[in-house]
């Protein structure tokens, strides 16, 4: 049985990752990895994980194959690095790095060793935005991101929330050359406001959108096309514009909730392109520009305070 990491037990991982591995227990060896020993236990108690350390060394030690690192993005760079030097994949959650010089070394790492290097883009395997990805002849995608009074310095907002925005406009926008246009940021003392990208792609163009101070959290990711208007509102559901009328689609009941949020199948999809030798299923091309374009709106986009 192949032996899987996991790097950090925060929030996150408990919410969004931690229930889809606790279901594959009889496909892999899970080993927790936490500093802190009472929530390690905790953990393992709750989840019914038999193997822990306080110490992620001990993970390399133990022959895992892969990792699943779920820390502080400012400890990303040094932990990814470790395990590649030691020819071990690894799944990351967004961004791999603030630092774009970091994240295009840590893929020519990965490159070099012959290993994975998987970037937690989740909503690329929403079910709903994997359909809009298939349509044919987009003329406008326009992704957008709302966020209910929330306070944060515009480097932290971009890399924790509008990459997710970003990375899905210039997903939806098919695979290929998305060039950045230009971008605009709306500041107010020391916080950012409102955060816009514009990309094109040959005829096609591209927004991507956060909004920190409405009155709600929301997204919205719409693909103008010859089909007509294709909006998925939260990413929980499809509406259909076309010739006045509207078709409307939920998703299922039976549905999970990671499943709608393409949680789960991001983290089955990594573990198959493990197990079978596969493709990266979030391409190191496409994560890069992802993290260049952030780089670029924050030094080149319009200021405005």
């Amino acid at each position: 049985m192949i032996k899987i990491g996991v790097i950090g037990l925060g929030n996150i991982a408990q919410k969004a990752y931690l229930p889809v591995y606790s279901e594959l227990q009889d496909c892999f060896e899970w080993h927790l990895s936490s500093r802190n020993a009472e929530k390690l236990a905790h953990i393992q108690k709750q989840f019914g994980f038999q193997y822990g350390s306080t110490n992620s060394d001990e993970l390399i030690t133990e022959g895992v194959e892969a990792v699943f690192v779920h820390t502080p993005t400012v400890t990303h760079y040094a932990i990814i690095k470790k395990f590649l030097e030691n020819k071990i994949n690894v799944f990351v959650d967004k961004p791999v790095s603030e630092n774009i010089d970091e994240v295009r070394e840590l893929y020519r790492l990965a490159e070099k060793q012959g290993v994975l290097l998987t970037c937690g883009f989740n909503r690329r395997f929403v079910p709903f935005h994997q359909q809009l990805a298939q349509l044919p002849a987009k003329h406008l995608v326009t992704v957008t991101k709302t966020r209910e009074l929330e306070q944060q310095n515009p480097l932290f907002a971009i890399y924790d929330l509008m990459i997710h925005v970003i990375d899905t406009t210039q997903f939806l926008m098919g695979s290929g050359t998305v060039e950045f246009v230009n971008g605009q940021l709306i500041q107010q003392d020391g916080n950012l406001i409102l955060a816009r990208i514009n990309l094109r792609k040959g005829d096609m163009l591209g927004t991507a959108m956060i909004d920190m101070q409405t009155q709600t959290n929301s997204e919205m990711a719409q693909v103008i096309s010859q089909r007509g208007i294709s909006t998925v509102d939260n990413l929980s559901s499809l509406t259909l514009q076309k010739e006045g009328i509207k078709h409307y689609q939920q998703a299922p009941d039976w549905q999970t909730n990671l499943k709608t949020r393409g949680f789960d199948p991001l983290v089955r999809s990594f573990l198959t392109a493990l197990e079978k030798h596969a493709e990266n299923p979030v391409s190191p091309a496409s994560a890069i520009l992802s993290h260049e374009l952030c780089a670029r709106l924050i030094s080149q986009g319009k200021v405005i305070e």
